[in-house]
């Protein structure tokens, strides 16, 4: 390993907090890379080449000065990494002053490298996991290569999952979405007992994939997964103010993953709009009127409902009418209205639009018009949803 000048600035500024001191740190060819003199970056430093080859630490006095290059007074110390010299740092100051620092100045100074390794480690596995997935999730088949490469990583691509996408609305450039990876993983530890064939993954742009290891599961198993990830939701909401959009694909056989997948994506979509976590097993309207094209739902809205779509009273009688089934009884005691009151709103309905609302084909088009309608207000003024509300 050879230190680059990030990792020495890193140290620097690290030490340098712990100790009010100047310091230097210098690369194995004996340049300083880092310090806290601006104007010593990038020249040579005679005595921690010294070092470098007796493996020692070095005092450096006024007399030592006038002999050596590039040196002030202080005390230089080797930099080990796996038992191999990789550096020195350094400590100005009379040596005897100094000399009380320079053990800790070592060892914090080993010990910020360790971390930064380990963690450059993780960020390779996370990258080469992340772009192991990505392959997986859009490759049609898996051939013998494909899941070779899988066990080779630990990943076994014979066992049934599925995926969830989560969509953070944070810019690229916003810091919580820098935080946000770890968070959401911490987080997802201690909400699950931790499946090993479970994986949790930045997918770019503000977007994480969980590729859960699921058996087929019923009905209730698949309620119970989207309440956990409701309370994921409220969780980052309350506490980091990130919302988090969630779409959940369905379980799916052993190297078929893409299909749960593009799932995930379509049910994202509409949890983008809806504001609550989709599943897509739960998705039947939605999923056809997601595909419509904004023009196309917009020219549909205005012939079904022309003048209508601007009377609140007029539209909430509809949504009421088609939620209670039909029923005059029970949509009027919903509207607190007479009978005869929902009567003449019905046939006004029909008069200003020319279509029957009770009628099979009034039926259908008022409430494909209506979830259109429902959806593009939620898009545009998403807190006004609320499922114990009537109003459209």
């Amino acid at each position: 390993m050879r230190l680059s000048p990030e990792l020495a600035k890193k140290i620097i500024r690290e030490v340098e907090s712990a100790l009010n001191e100047r310091l230097i740190v210098v690369d194995d060819q004996g340049i300083i890379i880092a310090s806290t003199e601006q104007e010593r970056i990038g020249t040579f430093h005679e005595g921690a080449t010294i070092v470098m080859s007796t493996r020692r630490k070095l005092h450096i006095t006024e007399e030592d000065v006038r002999t050596l290059r590039g040196v002030k007074p202080g005390i230089n110390l080797p930099i080990f990494f796996n038992k191999q010299v990789i550096g020195v740092i350094g400590i100005s100051g009379t040596p005897s002053v100094v000399e009380p620092y320079a053990e800790l100045l070592r060892r914090m100074t080993e010990f910020i490298i360790r971390e930064a390794t380990r963690k450059e480690k993780e960020e390779w596995e996370k990258r080469g996991l992340e772009a192991y997935f990505y392959e997986w999730v859009h490759a049609n088949d898996v051939d013998q290569e494909l899941a070779d490469r899988g066990h080779i990583l630990g990943i076994s691509t014979e066992l049934p999952h599925l995926c969830v996408l989560f969509q953070t609305e944070l810019s690229p450039k916003d810091d919580l979405l820098r935080e946000a990876q770890s968070l959401m993983t911490d987080y997802f530890q201690r909400l699950y007992e931790r499946d090993a064939a479970d994986y949790f993954l930045r997918w770019g742009n503000g977007q994480f994939l969980l590729i859960k290891h699921m058996p087929e599961a019923g009905t209730t198993q698949f309620r119970k997964l989207g309440k956990d990830f409701t309370k994921w939701q409220h969780y980052f909401a309350r506490n980091h103010r990130v919302h988090l959009s969630i779409g959940v694909g369905k379980t799916v056989e052993p190297f078929r993953l893409h299909h749960s997948y593009g799932e995930a994506r379509k049910a994202l979509k509409i949890s983008q709009v809806r504001r609550r976590p989709m599943l897509y097993g739960d998705l039947l309207l939605d999923m056809v009127l997601e595909e419509i094209s904004a023009q196309t739902k917009e020219e549909f809205i205005r012939r079904i409902l022309r003048t209508v779509d601007t009377d609140q009273e007029l539209l909430e009688t509809m949504l009421v009418y088609y939620q209670k089934q039909l029923s005059i009884k029970d949509s009027a005691d919903a509207l607190h209205i007479h009978i005869n009151t929902l009567h003449y709103r019905l046939n006004q309905i029909r008069e200003l639009t020319g279509i029957n609302p009770k009628s099979p084909e009034g039926i259908t088009l008022f409430s494909i018009a209506l979830s259109l309608l429902k959806m593009d207000i939620y898009s545009t003024n998403p807190e006004e949803e609320n499922e114990t509300s009537v109003r459209i």
